[in-house]
């Protein structure tokens, strides 16, 4: 085999993408700090930070402090130079977020609705990303990218998503939506899509040392979804939808959503939780105080933390379901963590009774390096998660000789 030396160029390449990698998660880095971590010459870092400064990526921000010697020069990420615009479409309305090339969130809001097949859900996207361009109109010409979360199997290579049963939605092209809003714009950004599981476990390994980090996380909210996060790489694929919560687990079942019985779905999740919450109320002559059609899912949390009898109940039912559950997948994925999100990781109860049944029950050799923890992200997570994995296939690019 012939070893062909990498030319001058790509050497530059290299050497100038390592140092811009430097400043990701950091507020200012000095040259002397960048030279240490990029082991090049005084020289080297030198020319290429101004060339990075030249093309906007880096500024120069204050001088630091003496150590002896000269007072070093401070630089830093030029943190509007560009933006990447996140979306997470749920059953309840879409969230849209802007995040700046540092990665943080620095605009968050909520258009509202009950989306509920093609037409509100396509219309309901093209009044998000109109009421973005609106308000912002200082901001549109510096998207990088749209990035969507949306629960359901997703075709990555059109940018559509091909089926998601709590949508009620078939073959929703995405990316023609963000090409039609930004159509009067010199540049259309590229468009990601997520599902909505995929862009919450970004969000716990967003800031990470994430190279080897094996995750499973599983969200139990409207239904019950799942993804993983293998050698600190998101699991994707065409036609792979790892849809958790349509695994079939009791054929004489409730039906779901997507036409089968007694899926996962039916049995852990807002309206499992809520059903069942109604049904033993009733059982038991249960006097309301409010109107019992408006309870959610974290409406039963609170009730099970406040030791509500007929909550506590139910939950312990759901959570009997979801030993199970977990049992099975860390028998199929042997994560080194799982995850649980979502109003059920409020309960103490998934950190030490469940993570205790989970590891007893599961094969030997898996349950020895096993951690089972509830998410403790925020709500911005998410639209962080999306935005770093963005920044990092198209800006910070991992590369070496």
């Amino acid at each position: 085999m012939i070893v062909k030396k990498a030319g001058k160029e790509t050497i530059k390449y290299i050497n100038k993408q390592n140092i811009l990698n430097t400043f990701w998660n950091r507020d200012e880095v000095a040259r002397t700090e960048v030279m240490a971590r990029t082991n090049l010459s005084a020289a080297t870092v030198s020319s290429l930070i101004q060339e990075l400064v030249e093309e906007g990526f880096l500024q120069e921000c204050r001088i630091g402090e003496s150590g002896g010697g000269r007072r070093p020069v401070m630089y830093a990420l030029n943190r509007t130079l560009t933006y990447v615009l996140t979306m997470q479409i749920t059953t309840k309305g879409v969230i849209t977020g802007v995040v700046d090339l540092a990665g943080q969130v620095i605009d968050r809001q909520l258009v509202p609705g009950v989306l509920h097949g093609n037409a509100i859900t396509e219309e309901a996207v093209h009044q998000a990303i109109r009421s973005f361009i609106n308000n912002n109109p200082a901001l549109n010409k510096k998207i990088a990218a749209v990035t969507f979360s949306i629960p359901g199997i997703v075709d990555y290579e059109h940018s559509t998503l091909s089926y998601s049963a709590a949508l009620f939605v078939e073959d929703l092209d995405l990316e023609k939506i963000v090409q039609e809003e930004f159509r009067e714009f010199d540049r259309i950004p590229a468009v990601y899509l997520f599902r909505d599981t995929d862009a919450l476990v970004l969000g716990e390994i967003a800031g990470k040392e994430s190279e080897r980090l094996n995750i499973t996380y599983l969200l139990c909210e409207n239904g019950v979804g799942m993804s993983v996060v293998h050698n600190g790489h998101l699991l994707l694929g065409d036609g792979c939808g790892m849809e958790l919560g349509h695994t079939s687990v009791n054929l004489n079942g409730d039906p779901c959503k997507c036409g089968a019985n007694g899926c996962v779905g039916t049995l852990i999740g807002e309206q499992p939780a809520v059903k069942r919450y109604i049904e033993l109320s009733e059982q038991a002559n249960k006097e309301w105080t409010s109107d019992p059609m408006f309870l959610n899912y974290d409406d039963i949390v609170d009730l099970f933390l406040e030791k509500d009898p007929v909550a506590v109940q139910v939950l312990h039912e759901q959570l009997e379901v979801l030993s199970v559950v977990l049992v099975n997948v860390v028998n199929l994925f042997n994560p080194t963590w799982l995850v649980v999100g979502g109003p059920l990781s409020r309960l103490p109860e998934i950190e030490a009774e469940i993570a205790q049944t989970v590891k007893r029950k599961v094969l030997k050799p898996f349950a020895r390096n096993l951690n089972i923890i509830s998410s403790q992200i925020g709500p911005q997570a998410a639209l962080m998660g999306m935005a770093n994995y963005v920044l990092h296939k198209e800006i910070f690019k991992s590369v070496r000789f």
